[in-house]
């Protein structure tokens, strides 16, 4: 029992936490500035039922306390009916929900959005649950397709 233990574990840990190839944090580079964003991003979900529930200026709350940070902001997101067909599958999932997405800019100028894969939960809360999985990939799904919403479209030249 204890080799198996071990053996998931070295695995999640080869898998899962590289820095930039880490199948638990998923994000895009944004086109646009930290707060175009974050209004881009919920924007794109509100047609699918999910509402931004909260929205935390964390440079501003560092600017408070005398401390510098660069432009980041803390989004959740919630859709009620799957977030509650997600806890009654295994409680433990309401620390997930709402979904947090942090959007933050580099020195460089890059924001990024990024948040914790939603496949990686089923695995993080034993979720086998069929229904549930659905739900999980569904949001997966409908992440992906939100995240061109911070992408310019580029123009094809015929």
């Amino acid at each position: 029992m204890k080799k198996i233990f071990f053996l998931v574990i070295s695995v999640l840990i080869a898998v899962g936490c590289g820095k930039s190839s880490s199948s638990f944090i998923k994000g895009e580079v944004s086109d646009f500035d930290v707060n175009s964003t974050a209004k881009r991003f919920s924007q794109a979900l509100e047609g699918k039922n999910y509402h931004l529930v909260s929205k935390v200026d964390q440079e501003k709350i560092a600017k408070s306390i005398k401390e510098y940070l660069r432009p980041t902001i803390t989004i959740e997101i919630n859709n009620p009916k799957i977030s509650t067909k997600l806890i009654s599958c295994n409680p433990s999932m309401a620390l997930e929900l709402p979904i947090r997405f942090a959007i933050y800019r580099e020195l460089n100028g890059k924001v990024h959005l990024i948040y914790t894969n939603p496949e990686y939960w089923s695995l993080k809360h034993n979720i086998k649950d069929k229904e549930c999985i659905d739900l999980i990939l569904l949001l997966a799904r409908d992440f992906d397709i939100a995240l061109d919403s911070i992408k310019k479209i580029k123009k094809v030249k015929k």
